[in-house]
């Protein structure tokens, strides 16, 4: 399935159930900007590589455009699309001044060198220069990027620019003018989501069992402060291996294996099972915190036996496997407010750099978990009053507020 079908469908569903008007649905159906360059590196055997790279600014009603930067092989332009338009509705959601946006570069960073990583990531900062700024559009790290990623490009934009701005991106190390609490801060933001779902429920954590599909910073961050609750983990799935455990695993170990190897294809604990099986374990929770549509159609949402997915990834799961995981009484806390924490701290992160102050790792999660509650509360309260599902409790505050501000200031 084309990513950009899954948005469009997504999004068309709640006109079913809220009334907009015509225009502004058509307006929000489409990017402002489809940015493709190739751009060169030089390798370091000498030759020179020609590279594809992305940026789609999908929106910016409520503020400067604001998304993650990936590299990934697997990259196309409506998939980066896709990801703008989420990252639009994730921030008016959460009610930061942001848009949507999405960028990422065509390759496989495990296939390069350091030096390697180093000039492409200076090279896309550089062709993208025109296009980003602090207030036209922050970038941040994504699926195969990370601080040390944005440092670079960071870098290179104050040397185009002749500059000391550090607000321009986010997610950099702390030596760079990064913020405390941004490398846990999607995983933070999961879990307080799951906190305040058990506290809907009355559910006691402690000793509730829970699968992960995804072990890089976001899952393992999860499986982490997850643990910290008294919560198991007893299946673990990453592109390499599926593995389970009854006894559960020791994920603080497991994210050690995993920030030494990469992965857990040689992780010497768990039975090792079919990738098909993976989400039919038997468990309270599934945490998807991978990629997108791995939980697709009939057959995909008849496997699971579970009481809550959170979607860690974005897009993991298709229209017509929901349909069949809601009908099975199963709850889905949607992408757009799971995963939300990581943009919430970027938006903290920015506010440090331009006010040039820095606040403690407790101020920072402290105000998180504060911004996560309030909005989560908003979200499980429409839905069930409204009854619908809380992803699309989710599209119509979103939409509302961006479409209150485009009839407010007349756009069009």
């Amino acid at each position: 399935m084309n990513l950009y079908d899954l948005v469009i469908l997504q999004y068309n569903q709640i006109f079913d159930l809220y009334k907009i008007d015509e225009d502004i649905k058509e307006y929000l159906t489409f990017p402002k900007n489809e940015i493709m360059v190739n751009y060169p590196i030089r390798l370091d055997d000498g030759k020179v590589k020609m590279l594809k790279a992305y940026r789609v600014q999908h929106n910016n009603v409520l503020g400067p455009f604001k998304g993650g930067i990936r590299f990934s092989q697997d990259i196309y332009l409506d998939e980066v699309k896709s990801l703008a338009f989420w990252m639009t509705i994730k921030c008016s959601l959460q009610n930061i001044p942001f848009g949507g946006a999405k960028g990422g570069i065509k390759i496989n960073p495990y296939e390069y060198s350091i030096s390697e990583l180093e000039r492409i990531s200076k090279g896309y900062s550089e062709v993208m220069y025109k296009y980003i700024g602090e207030n036209r559009d922050i970038p941040a790290p994504d699926l195969g990027t990370n601080s040390q990623i944005m440092d670079w490009m960071t870098d290179a934009y104050q040397k185009k620019g002749r500059t000391h701005n550090n607000s321009v991106f986010t997610g950099k190390s702390i030596h760079c003018g990064g913020s405390k609490g941004r490398e846990e801060a999607t995983g933070f933001g999961v879990v307080e989501c799951i906190k305040l779902w058990a506290r809907k429920k009355n559910i006691d954590l402690c000793g509730k069992t829970y699968i992960v599909q995804g072990f890089g910073n976001v899952g393992s961050n999860t499986a982490i402060l997850l643990s910290q609750l008294g919560m198991i983990c007893i299946g673990v799935a990453d592109h390499t291996r599926c593995i389970k455990s009854e006894e559960g695993f020791n994920v603080y170990k497991l994210q050690k294996h995993c920030k030494e190897h990469k992965n857990i294809e040689k992780y010497p604990y768990g039975e090792t099972i079919n990738k098909e099986d993976f989400f039919s374990i038997e468990c309270s929770i599934i945490i998807p915190a991978a990629k997108e549509l791995v939980i697709v159609g009939e057959e995909d949402g008849n496997k699971l036996n579970c009481e809550l997915v959170v979607e860690a990834a974005n897009g993991p799961i298709d229209t017509e496997a929901e349909k069949i995981i809601l009908d099975k009484g199963i709850e889905i806390i949607p992408d757009i407010l799971a995963n939300s924490g990581g943009v919430v701290v970027s938006y903290y992160e920015w506010l440090q750099n331009k006010r040039c102050e820095y606040w403690t790792k407790k101020e920072v999660l402290e105000k998180l978990e504060s911004r996560m509650e309030d909005t989560f509360n908003l979200v499980y309260e429409k839905s069930k009053i409204e009854k619908i599902s809380m992803r699309n409790a989710c599209y119509i505050l979103s939409i509302q507020k961006i479409a209150e501000k485009i009839k407010r200031r007349k756009l069009f």
